[in-house]
């Protein structure tokens, strides 16, 4: 159904377009009963036959209806017509905060007026078991008189809700999204928290922490690289503050602020207050934040020389990523067997697993016996045309993806899966999807031994 200003759906007649995002388009709409000015959502007209999208939208009804919050967007109602759902929402006379930004830091006062908001919004709904998942500058809305309105729960997910996401898809915005929603794994309340923290950066600094020119390059500095500190990039800014956002950007979600209680609690106990007016109170109990700024983590029990031994034994398998991996295993795990049963499940090829746990009981000392239960994703469903005019997708052979996942996983690490299925949902073709693969590995000594690998797999 194509929408444009003075068609009437229902009781209701289109104004114009306020926005497009990846799912559906929006309009300022007005009641013909009530002349109320409202926001409509609709799924996309080319996209209303996928079964998931249609799914999503209707989650999207229901968890965006049980939510009564000053700083939500409130949802109206939802109606059926024309053999699609709409949804009525709150008109917002606001702007992103995504247009506020645009390369300019805000001072410190308006970000933690505006922060304040977006925590006490992001509290009332993770204690209510919802996980917004694409939290940005472009879904927090802004309006005149300073007030913050959060939108677009339409990747949100409750945390006892059935996984619908296709198959290793990164849903969100890259560079906005936590280090395990890049690595497909369980997502909760502190991913949410990492994203409020990247646009906290953003908002004192004028830039984003993360940076990258593709989207391996993002995906990898997101579970990798450790942003600088803020500070140093606005020297005006307090150094509890800078201290505050790192720990919101911690690579590791234990190192991270636990609930958004607690992210606001920090700030009260940096010496800021909120912002008069709103429905934040200041929490009975303050903990109280690092002096150092430095994220807090458990030391690893594990002898140093141990763990780069099985930094060097993962490499092979999962690349530059395994350091990072390792880290963040050695503060989870008290043994060594249980570290390297724990990495093992990283590994998606089963020879490779199997080689990487007959290194780890060769070389450090037989710490590892009895079967190795491992984890793995399902298969990905082929990509199918949304609709008769779209470009012909032809469906990719799942033995196919599975070996270029495995393949892959040899110079990209884990992102290796993510990285296949979005390329498997862009190319038109096999040789298509392996030339988009191979481009992503910088190496071209590798990038040859990747093609020739999955050559060889096709000549057998």
């Amino acid at each position: 159904m194509t929408l444009q200003a003075g068609d009437k759906v229902g009781d209701y007649e289109i104004i114009g377009e306020l926005g497009q995002g990846g799912m559906g388009k929006v309009f300022r709409v007005r009641n013909l009963i009530s002349d109320r000015v409202e926001a409509m959502k609709i799924v996309l007209p080319d996209q209303a036959g996928d079964a998931d999208l249609a799914e999503r939208f209707l989650r999207e009804i229901k968890l965006h209806a049980s939510l009564d919050h000053p700083n939500i967007a409130r949802l109206s109602t939802a109606f059926r017509y024309g053999g699609q759902v709409f949804m009525v929402l709150e008109y917002v006379d606001g702007v992103g905060l995504d247009e506020k930004l645009r390369g300019t830091p805000l001072s410190p006062g308006t970000t933690i007026r505006y922060l304040d908001q977006i925590l006490s919004a992001l509290g009332y709904a993770h204690e209510r078991g919802i996980v917004h998942r694409d939290l940005k500058p472009a879904n927090i809305l802004v309006t005149p008189a300073k007030l913050v309105k959060l939108t677009d729960f339409g990747i949100a997910q409750a945390a006892n809700a059935k996984r619908i996401t296709r198959t290793g898809m990164a849903l969100g915005s890259l560079y906005y999204m936590s280090p395990e929603q890049i690595t497909t794994g369980a997502v909760d309340a502190r991913s949410d928290l990492y994203a409020l923290g990247v646009t906290f950066f953003e908002m004192v600094t004028g830039e984003r922490p993360i940076k990258g020119d593709s989207e391996y390059s993002i995906m990898r500095a997101q579970v990798e690289q450790m942003p600088v500190p803020p500070i140093e990039l606005n020297s005006s800014l307090p150094a509890r503050i800078s201290g505050i956002i790192l720990k919101s950007l911690a690579k590791d979600p234990a190192a991270r602020f636990q609930s958004a209680r607690e992210f606001q609690a920090a700030l009260y106990d940096a010496g800021y207050v909120a912002q008069p007016g709103t429905t934040t109170q200041r929490p009975a109990s303050m903990p109280p934040l690092a002096s150092s700024g430095a994220t807090t983590a458990s030391q690893p029990l594990i002898e140093p020389a141990k763990l780069a031994r099985v930094e060097a034994l993962l490499l092979p398998a999962l690349g530059p990523i395994a350091k990072h991996l390792v880290a963040r295993a050695a503060r989870q795990h008290a043994t060594i067997r249980a570290l390297c049963r724990s990495l093992a499940e990283q590994i998606s090829g089963e020879r490779e697993r199997d080689a990487f746990l007959r290194a780890c009981d060769k070389e450090l000392g037989g710490v590892i016996t009895g079967p190795v239960e491992t984890t793995t994703a399902p298969e990905l469903a082929p990509t199918k045309p949304l609709t008769a005019g779209a470009p012909t997708v032809t469906p990719l052979d799942a033995d196919l993806l599975r070996t270029v996942k495995r393949q892959l996983a040899q110079y990209l690490g884990p992102i290796a899966g993510v990285m296949v299925d979005r390329a498997a949902k862009k190319a038109h073709s096999k040789q298509e999807l392996v030339e988009m693969l191979a481009a992503e590995i910088e190496s071209k000594k590798d990038r040859e031994r990747f093609l020739g690998a999955v050559k060889r797999r096709d000549a057998v």
